[in-house]
């Protein structure tokens, strides 16, 4: 898996579980401005890209909240934290370990390691959450993997 992949997986991953778990309210605004205010079925004529335009700028504020709530860092750090000590994910940690051993102080060399390591976390906690509200397991093809 390369690290770009990864690090997009990463920041799906990490986006659904902080709207699911932080965001769900500003979320929710957002989406119900837009189905509001923008229209979803446009022909492409000036006029209807001009409703959509007023639309999308009566919704500002509220994508500004979302974006503001999506990026607070404490609870961006919360999540990745928790995403490392899941204890299915044994293996991860002990190839980010073992690289850390060979690789005293030098943490880019391992940054796939670790990302994969963050990964399964965050999968865990995805499921975990889907499992709270539906009783059903996340797929991961939902998240965009």
């Amino acid at each position: 898996m390369s690290a770009e992949a990864s690090n997009e997986n990463v920041n799906l991953l990490l986006t659904k579980i902080m709207t699911d778990r932080f965001c769900k309210t500003e979320s929710h605004n957002l989406d119900a401005c837009v189905e509001n205010y923008v229209p979803q079925k446009i022909d492409g004529s000036y006029i209807d890209q001009s409703l959509q335009r007023r639309g999308l700028a009566k919704c500002q504020p509220y994508k500004e909240d979302a974006m503001k709530c999506l990026q607070d860092e404490k609870r961006q750090t919360a999540v990745i934290k928790a995403a490392s000590r899941v204890p299915s994910c044994k293996e991860e940690r002990a190839a980010v370990a073992k690289c850390q051993r060979a690789h005293p102080g030098n943490n880019a060399a391992c940054e796939g390691e670790t990302l994969e390591m963050i990964m399964c976390g965050l999968v865990y906690i995805l499921q975990k959450q889907s499992a709270k509200r539906g009783g059903q397991k996340a797929d991961p093809a939902d998240a965009g993997l």
